[in-house]
């Protein structure tokens, strides 16, 4: 990812997730080595942040290996994934160390490396500088994910493989059957927007495999699994990514309901769906076509469309970063105008006309002048804006299609979600569907975030540091519900 789509992913905050990316950083999350365990070798660590304009800081880990053939440089980020990628390390001429990433044009230069406690690298990617302080420490930090389940379990798991009915991909997951008689009341987990693995995991989180744990331990079946191009759902032609919709998503999970049901220990009468940000539209989308689905769960579903939400949410969490008002509502107007543009259906060159006002607000925020943008930053913005999924979220409206929904629904939201906002999301699910005549329960959860963790202030650079990957008062909450909506 390019430094143009760092500032417009942290500024205009586009992608709808709860994988919100702070940095250009992301290419390094493919590429990982096992850390070196040679006790022969002399190895220094250091830690220290990258700060991130208008997100925070992000932790960056750099191990360094003394190795034959020449010094090693691993890159560790926890918040992205990233686990000791190694990293092209020479000297400059100065006795300056150069460590760099070539894929996602990053470069790190300490001056005067010589092992002392304290080190500055100077940062560069793109037209994006910035120093970061690092301090030696004995390991690498650890964070700790108390509610993490490790085996062995006190239940079934078995690896699910599903073909994709055009034959262009298979869809792999993970389902876990609770000990005891069946058949049993089975939940499909469907993930937020990006590309997610089965765990949905994130910031070191696995929401999914907390949240599976915690009900297959009460009873419940649960199947979850990778996002097509992910994990062990692999696809024939990757480049198709590039054209994947909510609506492209929602045939994926119904590709998966379809395999649960094979299983003669689940009830296939009990088959249900709980959808998290982007999947609580996605399960409504599945329900009204396959009538036989026997309950869903919205976790943070949105009730507005993306071109009411998205500004809104832009709004809310520049407000938490400490934006200005005067910049967040010069902001919202470009974003709000457009959003409208694409679902007008605009051109590229009526789009383009308006990037220059995104990019000098981005700018603003991230100290970089708009002649520092090329024609390059300006096509990946583009291209961004008319993106197929982009487009499809910013013209849905959601709740047409939960006013079709006839089993019954639970809406959760936390009252500190800055990505898709408690109550005028829930209050919007349950006017329409009370107005349908549909069985739907609202409830709201004071103090979660988009994540469901307890939080401060909901932003999303809050997500990393807290403990807790799932409330207990929200899993006990659903699984009562489910529970009773699922009983014979």
């Amino acid at each position: 990812m390019n430094k143009v789509k760092r500032s417009i992913t942290s500024v205009l905050l586009l992608f709808f997730t709860c994988t919100i990316c702070v940095s250009a950083l992301s290419v390094a999350q493919t590429i990982s080595i096992p850390t070196p365990t040679n006790e022969s070798q002399d190895t220094a660590i250091y830690t220290g942040e990258i700060q991130i304009p208008g997100m925070g800081g992000l932790e960056i880990t750099f191990t360094f290996v003394d190795q034959e053939d020449g010094l090693q440089t691993l890159m560790t980020i926890p918040e992205q994934m990233v686990q000791d990628a190694p990293l092209n390390t020479t000297f400059g001429k100065d006795g300056e160390l150069i460590a760099s990433l070539e894929e996602a044009g990053l470069k790190f230069t300490i001056p005067n490396f010589d092992g002392r406690d304290q080190l500055v690298a100077e940062m560069q990617q793109g037209a994006f500088e910035t120093t970061i302080k690092l301090e030696k420490v004995d390991a690498k930090p650890e964070v700790n994910r108390p509610q993490l389940p490790h085996e062995p379990y006190p239940y079934e798991t078995r690896e699910i493989v599903s073909m994709h009915p055009d034959e262009t991909h298979v869809l792999a997951g993970t389902l876990t059957v609770p000990k005891g008689e069946g058949p049993f009341p089975c939940a499909i987990l469907i993930s937020g927007s990006g590309q997610q693995d089965r765990d949905e995991s994130v910031f070191g989180h696995k929401p999914f495999l907390v949240i599976a744990d915690w009900l297959t331990r009460n009873g419940i079946a649960v199947l979850r699994y990778d996002d097509r191009g992910v994990g062990g759902s692999e696809m024939k032609r990757p480049q198709d990514l590039a054209f994947i919709t909510t609506a492209t998503n929602a045939e994926d999970t119904e590709v998966m309901v379809a395999a649960a049901k094979m299983h003669p220990e689940i009830d296939d009468r009990r088959v249900g769906l709980i959808g998290h940000s982007e999947g609580g539209l996605i399960a409504p989308m599945v329900a009204v076509e396959d009538q036989d689905i026997a309950f869903i769960v919205m976790l943070a579903g949105p009730g507005m469309p993306g071109v009411e939400l998205l500004p809104l949410q832009q709004a809310l969490i520049l407000r938490a970063s400490g934006s200005s008002e005067e910049l967040i509502e010069r902001q919202v107007n470009a974003s709000l105008n457009v959003f409208e543009l694409v679902v007008q259906g605009a051109s590229d060159e009526e789009l383009s006309e308006h990037i220059d006002e995104l990019l000098q607000i981005a700018g603003e925020q991230n100290g970089q002048p708009l002649e520092e943008f090329s024609d390059e930053d300006r096509a990946a913005v583009l291209a961004e804006m008319t993106s197929p999924w982009l487009r499809y979220f910013l013209a849905h409206e959601p709740l047409i299609t939960l006013a079709q929904v006839e089993c019954p629904v639970l809406a959760m939201n936390g009252t500190l979600d800055l990505q898709v906002p408690c109550s005028e999301n829930l209050s919007l699910i349950e006017g329409v569907m009370n107005n349908a005549m549909r069985d739907v329960t609202v409830i709201e959860f004071e103090g979660l975030n988009h994540l469901f963790q307890p939080a401060e202030t909901g932003a999303p650079d809050e997500y990393y540091s807290i403990e807790t990957t799932f409330d207990e008062s929200a899993l006990t909450v659903m699984t009562d519900w489910i529970q009773d909506v699922t009983e014979e």
